[in-house]
């Protein structure tokens, strides 16, 4: 096995926190792993990449080549974006939908998501509005982190494990609050990969996705088919549309006709 991961985003979004935790899951996995880091700035809001690679055999470097990477798992659009070269084929993409403004000339919020929406394996979450339900406003990396879990090779026990070690030393509370915003992220997941399964087409999915609040336990069978028989109608793609240039709503609120 040989799992090659970018995580991206800006200064002070926790990419770095991202990959401790997925470094040590590896670790107590008994595998393999390298990882290095790149720092746009020194300070907040530079761009923040890290290259984990991961296998059951000793890894000799810790570059990943062009189109060699199963997950860009990102805590900003536009940076998920910017490392899509490095994207295996059937690789998947995992991202926060809030923009971080952080260049002067950062795209029109319309043509990126566009480009990112056409992702054929995407998850696009609302990371930073999840955070702050789970109860830590800076917690959209653990957001997203848990929307990623499903695709990576490591137990979600073992990820949440290290959720917990990572914030052992700052108090129940935001031990609470960091594995709260981990499970709504799986939760996010999990509902987006069922509507896939059932049909949903990807492109409708991620719209609808960007705009749910979750809570952290899975989405039950029979919202999941409400939600499948609301979003293959015949305005489905309107009711995705309306969706996504709307305020966020609870999972639970299906749309009507």
């Amino acid at each position: 096995m040989n799992y090659d991961l970018v995580i991206c985003g800006v200064g002070g979004q926790g990419v770095l926190s991202i990959a401790w935790v997925i470094d040590h899951a590896a670790h107590q996995a008994g595998l393999y792993f390298k990882q290095s880091e790149v720092h746009g700035m020194a300070q907040r809001g530079g761009a923040v990449s890290a290259f984990v690679r991961i296998s059951e055999q000793p890894v000799a470097s810790d570059l990943i080549a062009t189109g060699a990477a199963r997950m860009v798992l990102s805590v900003e659009p536009m940076e998920a974006l910017r490392y899509t070269p490095l994207l295996h084929p059937d690789g998947w993409i995992v991202t926060d939908v809030t923009t971080l403004e952080n260049v002067d000339a950062y795209p029109q919020h319309e043509a990126l998501y566009r480009v990112l929406f056409s992702v054929p394996r995407l998850v696009v979450l609302d990371a930073t509005g999840l955070a702050h339900k789970a109860g830590a406003i800076k917690a959209q990396n653990m957001v997203v982190l848990g929307a990623a879990a499903a695709q990576l090779p490591l137990s979600s026990e073992l990820l949440e494990t290290q959720v917990r070690a990572l914030f052992a030393s700052k108090g129940e509370r935001i031990v609470k609050a960091n594995v709260n915003a981990f499970r709504i992220g799986m939760a996010a997941s999990a509902f987006a990969q069922a509507l896939i399964a059932a049909g949903v087409p990807s492109a409708l999915v991620a719209p609808v996705l960007a705009r749910l609040v979750f809570e952290p336990q899975p989405v039950s069978e029979d919202l999941i088919r409400r939600w499948v028989q609301r979003l293959l109608a015949a305005d489905g793609a309107q009711t995705a549309e309306r969706m996504f240039s709307g305020a966020p709503v609870l999972v639970e609120a299906v749309p009507t006709a």
